[in-house]
């Protein structure tokens, strides 16, 4: 078994970094910070790095370990190596047409789809739980952050007069919304390294730290070389101010912090992408046209990473 293993570890972690720059480039928890200019580019990235590698090394074990572990039974190498790989070129392929997709989604429906094939033991009661929070987190994104719109809304015109007085208030939301995002990213971070990690884990014998550390600096390298381009992209969602900003965020930091420390798997984008349609319909702005394309590759990233699992499974269970 040791040998087998130090021949596989570093294909594991080639596409663990892969799997985990990819999940970087497509980050867009600071897009609220740039869209309503609290920061400028270089000094996001500065704050997503560093939050970053700080999530995944402190907040990571968990989510990775309900990833790794209890969805399937018989976790072999060329299990491990088939759902890191199908998962990465789902990535790729969403990455290449512009389209976020959910990381988190793409590896549980590789997993799903191998373990039908395989005939593997599958643990359906998780996967509901599971799904349920996937449904019900954008849900609530809407919602909430349709609410607090209201709420600040109906706060300004009663206590705010003049455009002073409006500036002011803008300035404080700032500060906050800027420490909101932050908490953000780092539960964020620490929730997608289990997309990166979660299934090495499950065949144990690597040690988890190190694997944490290297996911932690793959994202923060697909942050600096790519990410700048998707947090450009959805911080143009809709017209955002800091307070707006606000609005939105509250839902999608509260619900990801809560589901990283319960160890569930989250999807920080569709949280983040529903809680700009629900500010967008509070405040009748209009959103980016395109929209159902997201909406599309949301609904294909199930069956899609598991048809790719299966498909390279089989040639690679002959090699392995």
């Amino acid at each position: 078994m040791a040998v087998e293993l130090s021949i596989l570890l570093p294909i594991f972690l080639i596409l663990s970094v892969i799997i985990a720059f990819s999940i970087g480039a497509n980050d867009e928890t600071f897009s609220g910070i740039y869209g309503s200019r609290i920061l400028n580019m270089k000094q996001i990235l500065i704050l997503a790095v560093i939050f970053a590698i700080a999530g995944a090394l402190i907040l990571g074990e968990a989510v990775s370990k309900t990833v790794g572990k209890g969805i399937i039974s018989d976790m072999s190498y060329s299990i491990v190596i088939t759902i890191l790989i199908s998962t990465s070129i789902w990535l790729i392929l969403s990455s290449a047409f512009g389209l976020p997709i959910s990381t988190t989604h793409a590896t549980i429906g590789a997993v799903i789809g191998l373990g039908i094939a395989i005939n593997a033991s599958l643990d359906w009661s998780k996967i509901i739980e599971l799904s349920i929070w996937w449904v019900l987190s954008p849900i609530i994104g809407y919602i909430v952050t349709f609410i607090v719109f209201k709420l600040l809304q109906s706060y300004k015109q009663k206590h705010l007069n003049g455009f002073q007085s409006y500036e002011k208030a803008e300035q404080r939301f700032s500060y906050i919304v800027l420490i909101i995002i932050c908490i953000t990213a780092f539960s964020r971070s620490g929730n997608d390294c289990s997309n990166a990690v979660g299934i090495v884990v499950g065949i144990g014998e690597i040690q988890i730290n190190l694997l944490l550390l290297i996911t932690g600096l793959s994202l923060a390298g697909g942050l600096v070389v790519l990410g700048r381009g998707v947090i450009k992209s959805v911080g143009t969602i809709t017209e955002l101010h800091p307070s707006t900003a606000f609005s939105a965020q509250i839902p999608t930091a509260a619900i990801l912090f809560l589901g990283t420390y319960l160890g569930i798997p989250l999807s920080g984008s569709h949280m983040l992408v529903a809680s700009f349609v629900g500010l967008s319909k509070a405040s009748r702005t209009p959103v980016r046209k395109g929209l159902w394309k997201v909406v599309l590759i949301w609904f294909l990233t199930f069956p899609m990473a598991g048809l790719l699992a299966i498909l390279i499974y089989f040639p690679v269970a002959a090699i392995i």
